[in-house]
């Protein structure tokens, strides 16, 4: 097997970007979080305000030749293909390229046909993930968990929208680790150790 690329998806507040980060440190390859990934697709001309926008579901209303308003199959709709096209073909152009570490991005889906995929969730209890959220978030409990919510149903709309799958189906990765109860170091032994399995 010429190389091999990690995905993990992951609750906000369960770390799985710390943990995928440490895996690609342990292995000396390259790591593509969501910010990394952004910047790739800005670059080729979708910006990241638009693909914000995607991401939440939203459209925006464009002008027709007659001037008339036109709604989601307006002039955005077509830009909102163009953003989820040119993510896809960035995914696998990476995936394609090298080993790797790539977060989120619905990228297990993307990825579903290749074999030389680990394909990783990383999930925790309520109060775990709002532990570790509270370390990086300011505001209340209230606000934290406002967001918290507003952000898994953000990845689930996704999912379902684009790519036809429940973002938490347990069944579409190859290893759900529990960070709140294995704790960092077990989930990255766990994803090294799944590795070496997948590399034979």
């Amino acid at each position: 097997m010429a190389h091999l690329v990690i995905t993990i998806g992951c609750e906000y507040g369960a770390k799985g970007n710390m943990i995928g980060r440490k895996v690609a440190k342990d292995l000396g390859i390259k790591f593509y979080d969501r910010d990394t990934v952004d910047k790739i697709i800005k670059e080729v001309g979708i910006p990241k305000d638009i693909m914000e926008k995607v991401e939440e579901g939203g459209t925006i209303a464009g002008k027709g030749a007659e001037g008339d308003v036109r709604g989601s199959f307006s002039k955005y709709a077509d830009l909102t293909q163009r953003a989820i096209h040119v993510q896809k073909t960035i995914i696998r152009k990476l995936a394609d390229r090298e080993s790797c570490v790539i977060i989120g991005r619905c990228a297990n889906m993307i990825l579903k046909d290749y074999s030389n995929v680990l394909r990783v969730f990383v999930y925790g209890d309520w109060d775990f993930r709002i532990r570790e959220a509270s370390k990086k978030l300011s505001g209340t409990t209230k606000d934290i968990e406002k967001f918290m919510h507003k952000d898994d149903k953000r990845k689930e709309d996704f999912c379902k929208r684009f790519m036809g799958v429940d973002w938490t189906d347990m069944t579409k990765y190859n290893l759900c680790l529990d960070n709140g109860t294995l704790g960092y170091e077990k989930c990255v032994e766990e994803i090294e150790s799944a590795l070496e399995i997948l590399k034979k």
